[in-house]
């Protein structure tokens, strides 16, 4: 017989929601460990065990199939942890968490060209919810429709050297000799008035190139979405009242 209590975790006392399995084994909502780590997402301790890991390749995934089992066979204990998590999202603070894709994607050319450039990349980014709980909140609004422009400084010897994308997808693809670092900044539209993301990408010349993920805060006060956000539990309160 299936039991709730094999699935609830040890933070909320909930049932699990975006279930991540760290390699200890040990169970956690998404969100409850997010609540409990250091936002840089570099490294973290799991909090029953106390084991550290050092935070990269597959940061805090989301097991999927856990996921789906549950919300399969506690429908109601499930949707009303959801309703719990949007709540809560309405009584934070005006900084969400939110994740920072980045990476390059490589392609390694045998046949050498005139120019003796053999290395193909391509630099990318792209934001992201950390929880699914602001996703819902905020009505599934995109992330990457705040986005400005991605601006990235390439090495001197490219012209030009720096290039700024103003549509997504945020990339860009070169041809080069060898692997340097690229600074990247995230601009966001006015009218959100948040802050640029800075961050820095090292190419990577080895297999398919390589993804990384840091865990970042932006203020969303401005964001229409936040805003009525806010003023829902507002309202419910004075309609209470009369």
């Amino acid at each position: 017989m299936i039991s709730k209590d094999d699935y609830i975790c040890s933070i909320c006392l909930g049932v699990f929601i975006d279930p991540c399995k760290l390699k200890c084994q040990h169970i956690f909502c998404h969100s409850c460990l997010l609540d409990l780590i250091d936002f840089n997402n570099i490294k973290y301790k799991c909090p029953m065990c106390r084991i550290e890991f050092i935070n990269k390749d597959s940061p805090l995934s989301i097991d999927q199939e856990l996921q789906n089992f549950i919300k399969n066979n506690f429908p109601n204990q499930y949707q009303q942890r959801l309703d719990e998590l949007k709540n809560i999202q309405s009584l934070l603070p005006n900084e969400l968490k939110i994740e920072v894709n980045y990476g390059n994607y490589y392609k390694f050319e045998d046949d050498e060209s005139d120019d003796g450039l053999q290395h193909q990349w391509t630099v990318h980014v792209s934001l992201d919810y950390t929880k699914q709980s602001d996703k819902i909140a905020l009505k599934d609004l995109d992330l990457n429709s705040l986005i400005k422009n991605v601006t990235f400084t390439l090495d001197e010897t490219f012209f030009p050297d720096v290039v700024t994308v103003r549509q997504p997808p945020y990339l860009l693809t070169r041809w080069g000799w060898d692997v340097f670092t690229i600074p990247i900044k995230i601009k966001f539209k006015k009218e959100h008035n948040i802050q640029p993301i800075e961050i820095e990408h090292h190419l990577v010349f080895e297999n398919d190139g390589i993804e990384k993920r840091q865990i970042v805060k932006i203020d969303i006060s401005n964001l229409t979405q936040f805003q009525a956000l806010k003023q829902n539990p507002q309202q419910q309160q004075q309609q209470q009242q009369q």
